[in-house]
């Protein structure tokens, strides 16, 4: 018995090396795999913090886009009214140019330009040929 307690106690620490080897294998495998895992971890937050960070970027541009959107349309608008003005503008000059050249056709025209004698007042129609007198406010509204 005595041989074979032998065998069991040698043969006991034999199979503890490898147990221990495996146990010793398998820890720094759980240290590897945690470390591996917190790496992961951090990784996604970062990746998840850049994601946050470029959906505030983006955001704001789309609200600035709509406000660039809104101010080029309210302009688009406004020269659409005054385009509509100048139209209408452009059709009444052109009747009254019309009427004007039906007026001018009964009349002869002069051989040439020296004949004909233009004012000052049509040359420079900004400017008033006689001396303006102010308005006063007592003489505007006596009752």
């Amino acid at each position: 018995m005595s041989s074979s307690l032998a065998k069991a106690g040698s043969s006991g620490s034999d199979v503890d090396a490898p147990n221990a080897m495996i146990d010793e294998k398998r820890r720094k495998r759980m240290i590897s795999n945690r470390e591996s895992a917190r790496r992961s971890r951090m990784k996604r937050q970062k990746h998840l913090e850049g994601l946050v960070s470029e959906k505030s970027i983006l955001e704001r541009k789309i609200y600035e886009g709509n406000e660039k959107y809104v101010a080029i349309w309210q302009s688009h608008f406004a020269l659409e009214s005054q385009n509509k003005i100048l139209r209408d503008e452009k059709m009444k000059l052109a009747e009254n140019l019309k009427n004007l050249q039906q007026i001018l056709s009964g009349y002869e025209v002069p051989e040439s330009d020296q004949d004909i004698e233009v004012s000052d007042r049509f040359l420079n129609p900004w400017q008033v040929s006689s001396p303006v007198k102010p308005i006063t406010a007592s003489v505007m509204f006596t009752f």
